[in-house]
């Protein structure tokens, strides 16, 4: 007899891949927020682009700094970051799936605040139908440390730049 099929398509490579994308805009992010603040000036974000082998001119940053800051405030914050950056990504399936993890996740999220592929998998198996593999794979994807967990706090923070 064959196993059950879940109704939950299973993740492409290109979607786990999007994540690892938006993970890596993350630690990008956090590296030049050189005062942890959690907000990046211009010259934060030039170091960004450096980084990534861009040299835009001042102008150039200025412009990006005015398209993404959403609540023009003169800084951009993680959220409007990921957003500016993830505005031509195509998540597939995955961004509900993120998206309806997030909702559900909050009350589950462990003692810590971190979200495991156990946990993501006892909110979403009865939701959606996810499987373990799956969840695992998720979590890989955005588990910068290695300790087989993501916060609760970045994970929202993913969910809400690929909707």
């Amino acid at each position: 007899m064959a196993p059950p099929q879940s109704s939950h398509s299973r993740p492409l490579a290109g979607d786990i891949e999007t994540l690892s994308y938006v993970n890596s805009m993350m630690e990008a992010f956090r590296a030049f927020d050189s005062n942890n603040d959690g907000l990046i000036t211009c010259d934060e974000l030039r170091g960004i682009m450096a980084s990534l082998g861009y040299n835009p001119t001042t102008e150039e940053v200025r412009e990006m700094m005015r398209r993404g800051d959403a609540d023009k405030d003169g800084l951009l914050s993680m959220e409007e970051f990921l957003e500016m950056n993830a505005v031509e990504l195509d998540p597939g399936d995955l961004a509900g799936l993120l998206q309806t993890a997030a909702a559900l996740l909050g009350p589950a999220a462990g003692d810590d605040g971190d979200v495991t592929a156990e946990i993501l998998f006892q909110v979403l198996s009865s939701e959606v139908g996810a499987i373990l593999e799956d969840c695992t794979e998720i979590i890989a994807s955005l588990d910068a440390d290695g300790d087989g967990a993501v916060s609760f706090e970045d994970f929202r923070i993913i969910a809400q730049a690929l909707r």
